[in-house]
């Protein structure tokens, strides 16, 4: 059996000792490196609940119902006039088949 050595313990125990130090002194793999010069940025207007930001809101919401009204103006005219051409064919169709 191997006799038990104080220096080799030491050792041992310092290189421990160092590598531990090494680790602790390290910077984290993850920490971003940088500085703030400024403090905080300021939150974008729309977070702050300003009124003018729910005006340009407000304006938009309005276009985008005009144009949905123009569509739904259009889609119903479009409806009609197939409905109008679709019943016309059906017309011209049986007075085919009645005339022979």
């Amino acid at each position: 059996m191997k006799q038990f050595s104080w220096q080799k313990l030491l050792i041992g125990l310092a290189l421990a000792a160092g590598c531990m130090l090494v680790g602790a002194a390290m910077p984290p793999a993850n920490q971003a490196l940088g500085e703030v010069r400024a403090g905080a940025p300021e939150p974008p207007a729309f977070q702050q609940g300003t009124v003018p930001v729910l005006r340009d809101i407000s304006a938009t919401l309005r276009q985008i119902d005009g144009r949905l009204g123009r569509l739904e103006s259009l889609a119903q005219k479009m409806a009609a006039r197939a409905a109008a051409s679709a019943q016309r064919s059906t017309t011209a169709e049986r007075a085919e088949e009645s005339s022979n």
